[in-house]
């Protein structure tokens, strides 16, 4: 079976979405079942999935395309060109890793979405007006033409039920997100990036849902409270619609000497970070999975989330959790507990092998397959709209 994984995007440096896609690869491409896994991605993607994500000490198969870095380019070439790409490539199956405009009668194979929330609608902030707007005709029409859905979580799937309940019912599935970290393999981050001494750890892009501003001013009211004033905060993740204001913050909280932003971290640097931390903080509003909280799991980290359902389903009582709604006061009491938590043993739950997701996937494409290849029954179609 060739599986082809679609990840072009205009991301810069890794994300979320960028990560699934090359775990996803991966964990494929040692299946015997597959027998040929290709990741497509944009020319300026090469270097980060290779050195961030370590994609080419893999067996995948890299396919670099030409397309402009921006909207209007690259949701062209996901609605006139990627059908193209899949039947010269004789794709059994492909994989959108995110939403995106497609035109289902041009694909000879199935096609499985990937979902891994439902921001357009829950977290419109992270967009502005005209770009929501689109994101959400871009999503409503991505799930109408997909052959499944995969949800990375069961919160996610529950908010499908919500917008979209017969494109849940009929064709989503929850699939959680593999983590490939080694705790064995960590590396320091080079010397230049400052890194050194007790420090606090957030890995987020700077947007509205990730709660950064909170945390920053939560770091300032622990820092006082602590004897060690060379506890730092190190924030790891692209730059977004927040960057502005959070630099502004930590330049009015006096904080520049203590709070570091960072990005384009190989996973053996972040597995570092993960183990060496003082506390983990995950400060979100909402999350659609959450990979920084299932890798700082399987490095043994100190957490400390926001109580909202998702977190809970993926941390457990592995973690320590706190009202966003106490604020940053709230936030920093919570920190000073957790941090004197005794080290956690990593752990990595068997949700999250990556052998397990590599086997829920390949009997979802098996079963797409082979339905392919069936007579087709008379079925009712449906309409869906979303809300």
């Amino acid at each position: 079976m060739h599986i082809l994984i679609s990840a072009v995007s205009s991301a810069r440096q890794p994300s979320g979405i960028c990560r699934h896609a090359a775990n996803l690869a991966t964990a494929l491409a040692d299946e015997p079942k597959a027998s040929r896994v290709t990741l497509l991605i944009g020319r300026w993607q090469i270097a980060y999935f290779r050195a961030a994500f370590g994609v080419s000490n893999t067996p995948t198969a890299i396919l670099p395309v030409d397309v402009a870095i921006n909207p209007w380019a690259r949701n062209a070439w996901y609605y006139f060109t990627l059908p193209t790409i899949v039947r010269e490539q004789g794709a059994d199956i492909l994989q959108l890793s995110f939403p995106a405009p497609i035109r289902k009668s041009l694909f000879r194979c199935p096609l499985v979405l990937s979902l891994h929330d439902l921001y357009p609608y829950d977290a419109p902030s992270n967009f502005g007006y005209l770009r929501v707007l689109f994101n959400r005709a871009f999503l409503r029409q991505a799930l109408r033409a997909s052959d499944a859905v995969v949800c990375s979580s069961n919160f996610t799937l529950d908010r499908l039920r919500r917008y979209a309940p017969a494109i849940a019912s009929q064709k989503a599935i929850r699939i959680y997100q593999s983590v490939p970290l080694d705790p064995c393999s960590e590396v320091p981050p080079a010397a230049q990036l400052g890194i050194a001494g007790p420090f606090l750890l957030a890995v987020a892009q700077h947007r509205r849902n990730k709660n950064l501003d909170m945390l920053i001013s939560a770091f300032a009211i622990f820092r006082q409270r602590r004897a060690d004033q060379s506890l730092r905060l190190v924030i790891v993740g692209s730059e977004g619609p927040e960057t502005r204001a959070l630099r502004s913050l930590v330049e009015r909280l006096l904080l520049h000497q203590h709070v570091l932003f960072v990005s384009g971290l190989r996973d053996a640097e972040l597995c570092w970070l993960y183990r060496s931390c003082e506390l983990l903080v995950v400060p979100s509003s909402i999350e659609g999975f959450c990979f920084p909280l299932a890798e700082a799991l399987r490095c043994g980290s100190r957490i400390l989330c926001s109580d909202i359902p998702v977190l809970r389903e993926v941390g457990e009582s592995r973690c320590d959790y706190f009202k966003r709604e106490l604020g940053a006061a709230g936030l920093a009491k919570a920190m000073e507990t957790a941090s004197h938590r005794p080290l956690p043993e990593p752990h990595i739950s068997d949700r999250f092998r990556r052998d397990e997701i590599a086997r829920q996937y390949l009997a979802l494409y098996t079963r797409l397959v082979n339905d392919r290849h069936q007579p087709a029954p008379s079925a009712q179609l449906y309409h869906e709209s979303v809300q």
